[in-house]
């Protein structure tokens, strides 16, 4: 009896886990979900990119698929959601230690999703 009693506790304890771990909420600013104004294309991105992902080791010409140095790259990774998953709602992209991205380049990332990932 004892034992089943530490079975049901553990695997509660672990349900509560999984579940917690699933629903990770981020803040985000009114700067962030300010409206789309202009037209925010890759080509906008670029400098943002060259700063926050094209990094050596991490979205450049060593990522082959992952280079986002090429625009079908990302578009092919926004298409998959991954851009608007890790950078808009997890918050994860850029991962920790190599800087945040501001609520104004959040803005820009959402705007080039929400226009449709153009190139220029």
């Amino acid at each position: 009896m004892k034992y089943s009693r530490s079975i049901i506790f553990f695997s509660f304890i672990a349900v509560l886990t999984i579940i917690a771990c699933k629903t990770k909420k981020v803040a985000t600013t009114a700067e962030e979900t300010k409206a789309c104004d202009e037209k925010v294309t890759y080509a906008t991105l670029q400098p943002l990119l060259a700063k926050s992902c094209n990094t050596s080791g991490c979205h450049d010409e060593s990522r082959k698929r992952m280079n986002f140095k090429i625009y079908s790259n990302l578009k092919h990774v926004g298409d998959e959601g991954e851009v608007k998953e890790h950078v808009l709602i997890q918050k994860n992209m850029p991962p920790y230690g190599s800087g945040t991205l501001s609520a104004d380049e959040l803005r820009q990332f959402r705007c080039w999703i929400e226009g449709g990932m153009l190139e220029n």
